[in-house]
């Protein structure tokens, strides 16, 4: 194992230090182990970084407890990689809040594109059979389908994922140490076969709530694509969503009935551009590299007007466009281009994207 991971584990393990302090070390320092032993004063001259905060860099007995870490993941076939390895992740690295260290255990290929399917634990037969439709329809590509292993919509990704033997991930809110929930832990061993689990936090981190926000952004840091399944206004899904939307990433979401608690959160979503609606699997599969099958000679027979043909050419050379200067381009008040995008959407021709912009279809 990677030498230097020793001593990121031992600065994750001060108190007050985290990943942004270890990141300022490292570009001071060049490695953690120069930053471990460095004179504190040295340190000190970093900005934004007191007494207080590098206190325990050095301290003996944190490096034993590093050391006893290194001595589980061995004993019990969790490895551990760093951001600064060439094998990281590379979607994830793209991301300003990477986390420094990802603990995982299976046999995960880190560079095949990945897709995240997550949704509410109150998982409805709608989502269910949406959710098993999406997977199947995926069965023959090459792609990691990836979620939280929660109860509910994750844990349906996971399952169908497994039956249909695609790669599959699960990003957990705490420590390798255990299963949660505890009734997963079967589940987690068939997906290591196949894929497998990972998590930022240290091995004895309990799953506390804050931790699932933060674990969130990493299913949407590692996704190419993030596909909201069913979720309510304060969904844990949404805020995934929100991290994919930071990442510059594509996000879709299922819509429901407005009276379905569990559609609202994903009816908001699309609402407010956030989402791109998807009614049918095969919705995606453009963006994964394949062919939507439209039937080419249909598409010869649809007339655009001539504003529609104005709009369509001008994406199609300056690519995807806010909503507010296709207006100020077009000379049109953004009410009545609404309509035109909606017409245009409709027949296939351009799709909207989050942040209120639309590209080619």
């Amino acid at each position: 194992m990677n030498n230097d991971i020793l001593y990121l584990i031992a600065l994750k393990h001060c108190p007050n230090i985290g990943d942004s302090i270890i990141k300022k070390l490292i570009s001071k320092f060049g490695t953690a182990q120069k930053a471990w032993f460095s004179n504190h004063s040295e340190i000190l001259t970093i900005y934004n970084i007191g007494k207080k905060t590098i206190q325990y860099i050095g301290n003996e007995s944190i490096l034993s407890q590093a050391k006893k870490e290194i001595q589980y993941c061995n004993k019990n076939q969790i490895k551990i990689i760093h951001l600064w390895e060439n094998d990281y992740p590379s979607l994830l690295k793209e991301c300003p809040d990477a986390p420094v260290l990802i603990y995982y255990k299976g046999n995960i290929k880190w560079n095949i594109p990945s897709l995240s399917i997550v949704g509410t634990r109150k998982m409805t037969s709608y989502g269910k059979n949406f959710t098993e439709d999406l997977v199947e329809c995926l069965k023959d590509r090459k792609i990691n389908i990836i979620s939280g292993l929660a109860l509910g919509i994750d844990s349906c990704a996971h399952k169908k994922s497994v039956e249909m033997n695609i790669p599959t991930l699960g990003v957990l809110a705490h420590g390798l140490q255990t299963i949660y929930p505890p009734q997963h832990q079967l589940l987690a061993e068939k997906m290591a076969e196949n894929g497998g689990f990972l998590s930022e936090f240290a091995l004895n981190i309990k799953p506390e709530r804050a931790n699932f926000i933060q674990r969130n952004r990493i299913i949407a840091g590692l996704s190419t694509i993030t596909v909201i399944i069913e979720s309510a206004y304060g969904g844990g899904a949404i805020s995934t969503a929100k991290f994919a939307n930071s990442y510059n990433r594509d996000v879709f979401a299922l819509p429901g009935k407005i009276t379905d608690t569990t559609s609202q959160g994903c009816n908001r979503l699309i609402r407010n551009l956030e989402a791109q609606i998807i009614t049918r699997p095969d919705d995606i599969l453009s963006l994964l590299g394949e062919n939507n099958l439209k039937n080419n000679q249909q598409e010869l027979f649809i007339e655009l007007t001539e504003q529609e043909t104005a709009i369509v050419n001008f994406l199609k050379e300056k690519g995807k466009t806010q909503i507010d200067n296709l207006a100020l381009e077009f000379n049109t008040p953004t009410h009545m281009l609404m309509s035109i995008l909606l017409d245009l959407e409709l027949k296939n021709k351009i799709i909207p994207l989050p942040g209120k912009y639309f590209s080619i279809a």
